[in-house]
C-alpha cells in the first residue's frame, strides 16, 4: 500500500486531536461534580439552620451549584493547558435541548413599530394603511423583507391617493431630520429604512445577549436568522417564565403625567354610552323599551363598558377604576373601538397596573399632551439602575438620570407638585409600575420604582433584580415577539438520553455481530473501523461546537449503516474477484479500486441531500444534518482508508484474511432473477399503491404539526391515567375564542397517563401576554382531571413563521430531487439515468406521504408532518438514490465490458443480480438499526424513525423494480 506510513501518522495525529477535544467533556464533568458537591453542602447548611425546607433542598442545591460555576468561570481547571472553566465548556460537546432540557425561542423584531416610532407616530392615513397592509402581507409572502413589502404598499397606496406626498415628509421631524433629509427621494428613504431595520436587529441581538448573561445559563446560543428574527437557545434553563419575560420585554421605560380620575369620568361615561349605542342600537331611540322594562341582560348591553368596569369614586387619584383580571382583554377590545377612542380623546391614555391585587386590575389615567403616545421622558436617560431599599425598608429599583433627563424630570415633578400634588406614572412596557403623588420637585435626577405590596420580600427582590438588569442592558429598539418556542423539561431530557443511548448501544451491537457472522475476519476489521468512525465523528462534533440532539443520535446510528454499506460494497467486490480466480492480494486491490466509484457516488448523493437539509432545517433537524454530513466523511475515511491499511499490513506479513464463513460463502452467488422481464408487474403494483396513496392524500389529507400549521403543542405527563375524551371536551371550552369553541387535538402517547395536545388557540392574537393566556387556558382545561401533571414539552409556532417552515420544506424537497437528477445526469452522461432516479425518488416520497396519511390516528404514536418528517423525507431521498446509484454504476461497468455482446435487458439483470447481496445486506442492517431506534429510542422520534423505516423498504424496492427498468424503457440503447 502506497503512503502507508503517512496514512498511519495522520491516523495517529487525528486520534490524539480527537482525544484532546473529547477531554474537555471529562474535565468539565469533574468540575461540575465539585460544584454539585458544594451545592449539596450549602443546601445541607441552610436546611440545618431552618432556612429552607426539605422540599426546597434540591432547588437550593442546584442554585448554589450554578452560582459556584458562574463565580468561578475564569478559574483554571484544565491541568497543564491552564484552560478556564468558561473556555472548557465552550469546547465540550454540547447536548441539545431535547437531551438536557431548556428552551429555544425565535424572536421577531417588530419593524412596523420601529417605522412608526421613526415617523414620530405619524397619523398620516396613507402611511398607517401602508404599515398595516405590509404587515398583513408579511404573513403570506416569502423571500421579501418587511421594508420591501412596505415599499410596495406605500407606492401603491400613495400613488392611488387624491393627495399623494413625498415619503420624506413622514419621517422628517425634529428628532430625525438629520437621518431623513428634506427633499430625499422615496428610494433614498426606503434605503435608510432598510439600514435602520438592520441596525435595530443587530442592536436587539446585542441587548438580548446582555440580558441572557443575567440568567446564568451555561452555553447559551444567540444568533440572527432570516426574516429579521433572532434565535435564542437556553439549555438547562429552569425558570422559563422568567426567561420569557427577559427576552420579549422591550424594557421601554417612560415617565408620564396623569389625570385625576374625576377629571375624566365624563369621558369614560361618554365612551360607555357611545359603545352601547353602536353595539345595541335597538335599545336606544323612540322605540326603545322603558328603563323599568329592561332585563338585566339589556341593561348590560346598554352599558357594555360598565358591565365589566367599576369606576373608582371613593378616592381622588390617578386610578380610574377596576376590572376583574379575566375581563381585561374584553375591556381592552371595547376601549380600542373607534367610537370609544373618539369619546376618550387623543390626550388620554388608559394603562393597566403591572401588579394586580385580589384578582382585580387597576386602570390608570395617563395625560398624553403629544396626542401621539410619546412620553416627555424615557428610559434612554437612565444611566444607572440598582436594587436598593426605601425609607421604610421596602425593596425598590433606584435609577439615576443623565443631565438632560434630570432637567426634564425636574420640570415634570415641579409642575405636578404645584398642581395639587398630581401623580407621575412610572411605566414599563405599557404597564404602570408605580404612580406616586409628587410632594415637591425632584431636581437631582433620581427616581425609584416600587413593587406590589402583596408580594413577598423574596418575590420583590427577584423582580427588582430582573428589572434593574433590563434597564442596565438597555431597551430594545423595537418590540420583539416570540414567534417560535420549544421548551423541554429536564425529566424528558433524561428520558431521551436513556432512550437514545440504549438504542445506540443495541444497534451497534447488532451490526458488529452481523458483520462478524457474515464476513468473519474481515467483519472484525470493519468493526474496528466502525468504532474508529464513531470516535472520530463524536470528536468532530465536539470540535465544531455542534450540539448532540436526539435526531443527532439517530444520525449517528444511521452513519453506522452508511459505514457498513461502504464495507459491504468493498467486501462483495473482493469476493467476486476471488470467485473469478484471482489471488487474495490481487482480489483485495481490485476489490477496493472497483468499489470506489459506487462508494463515492452513493455518499456524494447522500451528502447533497444532507447539505440541503442543513440549509433549510433548524434546531434539532440541523443537528441531524450536521451529524450526517460529518458521518459521511468519517465513514469514508474509516471504511476505505483504515480497513485498507489493516488488510495490506496483514497481507505484507503473510497473514490470512477471510471474507466469509462456511455458511455465508456462497450466499447470493447463484441468484438469477429476471427483474427486467417482470417489470410490468411491478409497475402495476406501484401504480396501485401510488394511486391509493394519492386518494388518501386527497380525501383524508395529512396531520400537520404546529410547525407547518401554526399553533401550540403540549406534551403532558399525568401522575395517573386520565380520560382523554374528558380532557378534549374541557379544553374545547377553555380554548374558546371570540365566542367560538376551541377544537383541540388530544392524543395519548406511550400510555393513558401521557397526552399530546395541539391547539391553534390565540394563534393570530397579537396580545403581548399571549403565552401567559394560553398557559392559563390549558391549566383551566386540565383542572377537570383533578390529577397532578407536568408539561414535558411545549412548542408554540406563530402563523407567520409556520408559513416560512412550510415553504422551506417544499423548497428543500424539490431542490433535493432536482440536484440529484442533475448529479446523476452529469455522472452517467445520459438524461435517462437521471429521469429513472427522479421517478424512483418521487415514487418513494409519495408512498411515505401516503403511509402517514393512511395510518395517522390508527398507529399508537404521533404521525405529524413537521420538520423532523421533512428531514426523514430528505434522508429517504438520499437513501433511495444511494441504492440506485450502486446499480447504475454496475450497469455502466457492464455496458463498457460487454458492449453489444449482450442484450440491454441481460446487462441490467446481471447488474441487479450481482449487486443484490450488497442491496440486501445494507438494507437489512440499516432496517434493523432503525427498528432498534423505533422500539427503544423514545416516543418523540417514533414518527421520524417510522418514516425512515418505510423509506428503506420502499427505496430498496424502487432501486430494483422502478429506477433501473425506467432507464431501459426511456432508452433506445444503453450504449450511446
Amino acid at each position: 500500500m502506497q503512503n502507508k506510513n503517512a496514512v498511519l501518522l495522520f491516523t495517529v495525529l487525528l486520534s490524539f486531536a480527537t482525544l484532546y477535544t473529547l477531554s474537555f467533556n471529562w474535565v468539565a464533568g469533574n468540575y461540575e461534580e465539585e460544584a454539585a458537591q458544594y451545592g449539596a453542602f450549602v443546601a445541607d447548611s441552610l436546611e440545618s439552620n431552618g432556612e429552607i425546607t426539605e422540599n426546597e433542598w434540591s432547588s437550593s442545591a442546584a442554585q448554589a451549584a450554578r452560582e459556584f460555576l458562574r463565580d468561578s468561570a475564569n478559574a483554571e481547571i484544565y491541568p497543564v493547558f491552564g484552560h478556564t472553566y468558561r473556555e472548557v465548556i465552550e469546547q465540550e460537546l454540547n447536548l441539545g435541548l431535547d437531551l438536557q432540557g431548556g428552551m429555544s425561542v425565535t424572536l421577531e423584531v417588530s419593524i412596523p413599530d420601529l417605522f412608526i416610532a421613526l415617523s414620530d407616530y405619524s397619523s398620516n392615513e396613507t402611511f398607517r394603511q401602508a404599515i398595516a397592509q405590509a404587515k398583513a402581507a408579511q404573513r403570506t409572502t416569502q423571500g421579501l423583507t418587511y421594508v420591501d413589502l412596505f415599499e410596495r404598499s406605500w407606492t401603491e397606496l400613495n400613488g392611488a391617493s387624491d393627495s399623494p406626498i413625498d415619503l420624506w415628509r413622514i419621517f422628517h421631524n425634529l428628532e430625525s431630520k438629520d437621518l431623513f433629509p428634506a427633499q430625499s427621494t422615496d428610494e433614498e428613504i426606503f434605503l435608510i429604512l432598510q439600514n435602520e431595520s438592520n441596525t435595530a436587529i443587530d442592536n436587539t441581538e446585542s441587548i438580548i445577549r446582555k440580558r441572557i448573561d443575567q440568567l446564568g445559563v451555561a452555553q447559551p446560543n444567540v444568533q440572527k436568522v432570516s426574516g429579521g428574527r433572532i434565535l435564542v437557545e437556553l439549555p438547562g434553563i429552569d425558570d422559563r417564565e422568567r426567561a420569557r419575560k427577559q427576552l420579549k420585554s422591550t424594557a421601554n421605560l417612560e415617565f408620564w403625567e396623569t389625570y385625576f380620575n374625576d377629571e375624566i369620568f365624563a369621558r369614560i361615561s361618554a365612551a360607555n354610552n357611545a359603545l352601547g349605542r353602536s353595539m345595541s342600537p335597538e335599545l336606544f331611540g323612540a322605540e326603545a323599551p322603558a328603563d323599568s322594562l329592561l332585563t338585566l341582560e339589556q341593561q348590560r348591553a346598554m352599558n357594555p363598558l360598565f358591565a365589566y368596569f367599576q369606576l373608582e369614586t371613593q378616592r381622588r387619584s390617578s386610578v380610574v377604576g377596576y376590572t376583574a383580571i379575566a375581563d381585561t382583554n374584553r375591556v381592552n377590545d371595547l376601549l380600542r373601538r373607534p367610537e370609544a377612542k373618539q369619546a376618550l380623546q387623543s390626550d388620554l391614555r388608559l394603562m393597566w397596573e403591572a401588579k394586580s391585587t385580589q384578582n382585580f386590575a387597576a386602570l390608570y389615567a395617563i395625560k398624553d399632551e403629544s396626542g401621539k403616545g410619546k412620553a416627555k421622558l424615557s428610559g434612554k436617560s437612565i444611566i444607572d439602575a440598582r436594587v436598593s431599599y426605601d425609607e421604610i425598608g421596602d425593596v425598590v429599583v433606584s435609577m439615576t438620570m443623565d443631565g438632560e433627563g434630570s432637567g426634564i424630570w425636574g420640570a415634570m415633578t415641579e409642575a405636578c407638585a404645584a398642581d395639587n400634588q398630581r401623580a407621575v406614572a412610572v411605566i414599563l412596557d405599557g404597564l404602570v409600575f408605580s404612580a406616586p403623588s409628587v410632594q415637591s420637585a425632584i431636581t437631582n435626577g433620581r427616581s425609584q420604582i416600587s413593587f406590589g405590596s402583596n408580594q413577598s420580600i423574596e418575590d420583590k427582590m427577584a423582580e427588582a433584580n430582573d428589572l434593574a438588569s433590563l434597564l442596565k442592558a438597555g431597551s430594545l429598539p423595537a418590540p420583539a415577539r416570540i414567534v417560535d418556542e420549544v421548551s423541554v423539561g429536564p425529566q424528558l431530557g433524561e428520558e431521551n438520553i436513556q432512550a437514545g443511548f440504549s438504542s445506540f448501544v443495541i444497534a451497534l451491537a447488532v451490526i458488529l455481530l452481523y458483520m462478524v457472522f457474515y464476513y468473519k475476519g474481515a467483519g472484525l476489521v470493519s468493526n474496528l473501523a466502525l468504532i474508529a468512525n464513531l470516535f472520530f465523528l463524536i470528536g468532530a462534533l465536539a470540535s465544531l461546537g455542534a450540539a448532540l440532539t436526539l435526531p443527532g443520535i439517530a444520525g449517528i446510528v444511521l452513519t453506522i449503516g452508511m459505514a457498513v454499506d461502504a464495507n459491504v460494497l468493498i467486501y462483495e467486490r473482493i469476493r467476486e474477484e476471488m470467485r473469478g480466480g484471482k489471488g487474495l492480494m490481487v482480489a483485495v486491490k481490485d476489490g477496493y479500486s472497483k468499489a470506489y466509484s459506487a462508494i463515492i457516488d452513493a455518499n456524494l448523493t447522500t451528502l447533497l441531500t444532507a447539505f440541503v437539509l442543513y440549509s433549510f432545517g433548524s434546531g434539532a433537524i440541523r443537528g441531524f444534518a450536521t451529524t450526517l454530513i460529518i458521518g459521511i466523511f468519517t465513514s469514508l475515511f474509516s471504511a476505505i482508508v483504515l480497513t485498507r491499511l489493516v488488510f495490506f499490513s496483514r497481507l505484507e506479513n503473510k497473514k490470512p484474511i477471510s471474507f466469509y464463513t462456511d455458511m455465508t460463502k456462497n450466499w447470493f452467488t447463484k441468484i438469477n432473477v429476471n427483474f427486467i422481464g417482470n417489470r410490468m408487474k411491478f409497475y402495476i403494483l406501484s401504480a396501485i399503491i401510488v394511486v391509493g396513496g394519492i386518494a388518501s392524500l386527497a380525501t383524508k389529507g395529512l396531520q400537520y404539526g404546529v410547525e407547518f400549521s401554526g399553533g401550540t403543542t403540549f406534551d403532558v405527563s399525568f401522575d395517573e391515567a386520565v380520560d382523554v375524551q374528558q380532557i378534549r371536551e374541557s379544553l374545547a371550552v377553555a380554548f374558546t375564542e371570540e365566542g367560538k369553541t376551541g377544537n383541540p387535538i388530544v392524543q395519548t402517547k406511550d400510555s393513558d397517563a401521557k397526552v399530546r395536545i395541539m391547539t391553534n388557540y390565540m394563534i393570530d392574537n397579537q396580545d403581548e401576554n399571549q403565552d401567559e393566556l394560553i398557559q392559563s387556558a390549558l391549566a383551566k382545561g386540565l383542572a377537570v382531571t383533578g390529577v397532578d401533571y407536568t408539561i414535558d414539552q411545549y412548542n408554540k409556532v406563530d402563523s407567520t413563521i409556520s408559513d416560512d417552515f412550510r415553504t422551506g420544506a417544499q423548497n428543500a424537497t424539490v431542490f433535493s430531487l432536482l440536484i440529484i437528477f442533475l448529479y446523476i445526469f452529469f455522472r452517467f452522461r445520459k438524461w435517462q439515468y437521471g429521469m429513472g432516479a427522479l421517478v424512483a425518488m418521487t415514487h418513494d416520497v409519495i408512498i411515505v406521504l401516503s403511509c402517514f396519511s393512511i395510518f395517522a390516528g390508527i398507529l399508537p404514536f404521533t404521525m405529524e408532518i413537521d420538520q423532523a418528517f421533512i428531514a426523514a423525507i430528505l434522508t429517504v431521498i438520499g437513501y433511495s438514490i444511494n441504492d440506485t446509484v450502486v446499480v447504475f454504476d454496475r450497469i455502466r461497468e457492464y455496458v463498457g465490458l460487454y458492449g453489444d455482446k449482450k442484450d440491454d435487458k441481460d446487462v441490467m439483470n446481471d447488474a441487479l443480480n450481482s449487486t443484490l447481496s450488497r442491496t440486501i445486506n445494507t438494507s437489512l442492517s440499516t432496517f434493523v438499526v432503525l427498528l432498534t431506534i423505533f422500539f427503544l429510542g423514545g416516543d418523540n422520534i417514533k414518527g421520524f424513525v417510522f418514516a425512515l423505516m418505510i423509506g428503506v423498504v420502499v427505496g430498496t424496492y424502487s432501486s430494483i423494480f422502478i429506477a433501473t427498468p425506467s432507464v431501459l424503457d426511456l432508452s433506445k440503447k444503453l450504449k450511446a
